[in-house]
């Protein structure tokens, strides 16, 4: 693969917007995405210990963790349409042919999320049933080792016609990993999954710390076993993160960009789990948060720079502005957010009391505003597809 070649695999239409904003928010929904994924590996793992322990704050923190395995696994999945739809305008060329030369993986990958999901909520529903939730797990981690593959073979762009045709002879059968680095995988999936359990624990502790029907014992006892994820966590992360650094991250002359912000993220929890309690959770989740951010940016910034050895460079990707995109996406974006605010807001309030709660009546009269402008994006939707069929006419 050359640089010509790379460049003319860009889409000829261009992006619908400049590549930057695009960039922007495929960190941004990665961040998102990944952690409400790392947070059902790590949830389904201790729940599927704790099915195997009799103590009873053991069995009560199962259940709490598969439930929240299997809600978290359904905001990973809706979470990760996002990055993904990003990945395809602006490095169209590196999935494109990371979905063809892994053919057979990448067709895999929906069947393994969805059958994953599937016994995950069988799991939830019958809640004793410990066989179904590891094929969930093996099934999730699947997934995430096929995504992990599609990722990482667009940084080694040099090396896309050697995997695709080893030997000069093609191999369309799609069945081979490319481009895989094991101590990158285990840092961002099973020492993020750990920080992640941990941060989720704290909420729950701190979420029903005013609960009368909640034992404060058993929420002390989630406490005790968040500061051991998130301590674990960092611990995974820091190690796993320094080995990512001298492999993959030397390979691209990324070794103290990877290894200062892995080694620092790990440091941070590390220090951090001392001193963590559920009512500092709110803190430690924005703390989490910049540190998704900082990992996220520096997975932008290793693809940024292997693609950029071949003079592939996103800023110089072609765009033309179409306006119709952007408008629909900016609608969709102001009638999305009021309604997944209210609709939060509702669920927070319910789960305040055994026996529920109403909302106030300020979040009434913002759910009002949230359907309100619900309609009014249908009718948005709508108008702006007679006008584009009738200019086609």
């Amino acid at each position: 693969m050359n640089p010509e070649a790379l460049l003319s695999m860009r889409d000829p239409l261009g992006a619908p917007i400049h590549p930057l904003p695009i960039q922007i928010l495929l960190v941004v929904t990665y961040v998102l995405h990944i952690f409400f994924v790392t947070a059902a590996i790590g949830s389904l793992a201790v729940g599927l210990y704790g099915l195997s322990r009799s103590e009873e704050n053991w069995k009560r923190l199962a259940q709490v963790a598969v439930r929240l395995a299997t809600q978290a696994t359904g905001l990973g999945i809706t979470m990760g349409i996002a990055p993904l739809l990003f990945v395809q305008v602006i490095y169209d060329p590196a999935w494109y042919a990371a979905t063809t030369v892994m053919g057979l993986w990448t067709t895999l990958f929906i069947p393994a999320v969805a059958l994953g999901y599937l016994f995950l909520y069988i799991l939830y529903l019958r809640g004793n049933i410990a066989g179904v939730g590891y094929v969930s797990l093996l099934l999730l981690l699947l997934a995430g080792w096929i995504m992990h593959n599609l990722s990482s073979f667009g940084l080694y762009p040099s090396r896309w016609v050697e995997w695709y045709a080893p030997g000069g002879v093609p191999d369309t059968r799609g069945v081979a990993f490319h481009g895989y680095n094991l101590p990158r995988f285990g840092a961002l999936l099973f020492g993020q999954a750990a920080l992640s359990l941990g941060v989720m624990l704290l909420l729950f502790a701190w979420y029903f710390r005013r609960r009368e029907d909640v034992p404060q014992a058993f929420l002390a006892f989630v406490e005790s076993q968040a500061r051991g994820a998130l301590r674990l966590g960092s611990i995974l992360f820091g190690l796993l993160g320094a080995v990512w650094a001298f492999s993959q991250g030397a390979e691209l002359g990324m070794a103290l960009p990877v290894l200062i912000v892995t080694l620092a993220v790990a440091a941070t929890f590390f220090l951090h789990s001392q001193k963590a309690s559920s009512e500092r959770a709110l803190s430690t989740l924005g703390l989490y948060g910049l540190a998704l951010l900082a990992v996220g940016i520096l997975r932008e910034g290793m693809r940024t720079a292997a693609l950029g050895r071949m003079g592939y460079g996103v800023l110089q990707y072609p765009f033309v502005w179409d306006w119709g995109s952007i408008l629909y996406f900016v609608a969709t974006a102001l009638a999305a957010v009021p309604v997944i605010v209210y609709l939060a807001q509702v669920i927070y309030a319910s789960g305040l009391k055994k026996e529920g709660a109403d909302p106030a009546p300020s979040v009434e009269r913002f759910g009002d505003l949230g359907v309100r402008l619900l309609v009014g994006w249908f009718i948005f939707y709508f108008a702006l597809g007679l006008y584009v069929l009738a200019r086609t006419f």
